[in-house]
């Protein structure tokens, strides 16, 4: 029983030692993820607004860790028609798959029609 209780050691350091990461690569990585997942919801942002047109916005739920999806962006669309809509959104959805920025930043994407007011 005395084997799991170490005595303390007779002279204890002047502040808390530093920690450094066992892979300083990831923790690097890490660290930058949130400027690579903002960098993706704005592309996302340029090509809904090049395939669906003016009126887009985004919001990025539930940014995650590193290496899993890294969040919902909901997409705010302009609705004409359904037809036109689902025509509309598979172009982004094959831009988006070819996207050298986007397909680094797993996003689920969540498409949010808004009818279109008319004058």
């Amino acid at each position: 029983m005395d084997d799991l209780f170490l005595p303390r050691p007779p002279h204890l350091p002047d502040g808390p030692e530093e920690i450094t990461s066992v892979d300083p690569l990831v923790e690097r990585q890490v660290e930058r993820s949130p400027w690579r997942v903002r960098s993706a919801q704005w592309r996302a942002w340029a090509l809904a607004e090049a395939a669906f047109g003016e009126g887009v916005r985004t919001h990025l739920t539930g940014m995650r860790g590193y290496g899993s999806f890294r969040g919902l962006l909901t997409i705010n669309v302009p609705f004409r028609a359904l037809e036109d809509h689902r025509y509309r959104e598979s172009v982004f959805l094959a831009w988006a798959s070819r996207d050298p920025i986007l397909t680094r930043i797993p996003f689920l994407f969540v498409f949010h029609p808004e009818p279109v007011h008319r004058p």
